[in-house]
């Protein structure tokens, strides 16, 4: 009689523990990229900035202006566990070839900004929100043709927060996921090939209870995707791509109204599509910031 309470509650136990432990991978990502990468390594100029967030963080960034004046600007978001200078060693052709200004930042707990938890896009928001203030308040010259360009995370951050910023005026999204729910799911199967029952379920829960902000749930980029439009739309996977599926990614684009395009490029792991397209990356993403500001 013991060992069937013990055992049901041990293994209830084991479920919890592995739970709670998902959700602290979440908020406190294992392998958070060090601050390695920073303009001067490629020669550029810049200007170092913080901002602060609505819910009191700072956040630090990078204003590299454009070598030739240009008064056209890209606002660029990274991923979940990277930084401002991952993403940078990744998209400078933008302002050595694309002339355009770049600006920089970090999202919270990530790179150099403050924060103690991330939260895969809900929380991110805010920081978006707070860059577009720090860029149209500081550099209102540069703030009257932006463009945005997000990879995974900043993809979906980005997709979600062009609708409140009618003045962002195009958008790049390479791998960004239609609801933070399914990427979790994907990532603990692929890692932990754990079901989403009970596992991920209850991450979740455990996850609202840590976060204690509501936005975490309301975040949702497929949603937010048809109020982008008539803003043009540019969204990148990767064939190969097993975190961000091609699927996933589609999910975006197929929400979205025109203008509009879709590029899987073949090959491509996520985030890896310009390793895997080559100079056809730097052309076609050059040409639509181009074309549409």
């Amino acid at each position: 009689m013991i060992l069937w309470v013990v055992l049901p509650l041990s293994l209830a136990a084991v479920v919890f523990a592995v739970c709670w432990w998902g959700a602290g991978v979440i908020i406190h990502p294992p392998d958070m990229s060090p601050m390695w990468v920073f303009p001067e390594q490629f020669g550029l100029r810049y200007e170092k900035f913080s901002c602060k967030t609505s819910d009191g963080l700072e956040l630090k960034g990078w204003f590299i202006p454009s070598p030739t004046a240009d008064k056209r600007t890209l606002l660029m978001c990274h991923g979940w566990g990277d930084n401002k200078g991952e993403l940078l060693k990744q998209t400078y052709f933008l302002n050595e070839n694309g002339g355009f200004n770049l600006m920089y930042f970090d999202f919270r707990s990530h790179g150099e900004s403050e924060g103690e938890i991330t939260t895969i896009g809900g929380l991110e928001t805010i920081d978006f929100d707070a860059a577009v203030e720090w860029l149209q308040t500081n550099r209102p010259e540069q703030a009257r043709r932006v463009g945005v360009f997000g990879v995974s995370m900043g993809a979906a951050v980005t997709v979600s927060s062009m609708p409140r910023h009618p003045l962002l005026r195009c958008a790049v999204v390479e791998s960004p996921f239609s609801d933070h729910r399914t990427v979790i799911a994907r990532w603990a199967w692929n890692h932990l090939k754990v079901p989403y029952y009970p596992f991920v379920a209850l991450t979740l829960l455990i996850l609202r209870s840590l976060v204690k902000d509501p936005a975490i749930d309301s975040f949702n980029p497929v949603e937010a995707a048809p109020r982008i439009s008539p803003r043009p739309l540019l969204v990148i996977g990767g064939a190969n791509d097993r975190l961000m599926t091609p699927e996933d990614v589609t999910k975006v684009f197929v929400a979205a109204r025109e203008p509009k395009q879709l590029w899987l490029v073949p090959g491509a792991r996520h985030a890896k599509c310009r390793e895997a397209a080559g100079m056809e990356y730097d052309t076609r993403v050059i040409g639509f910031f181009s074309r549409n500001l």
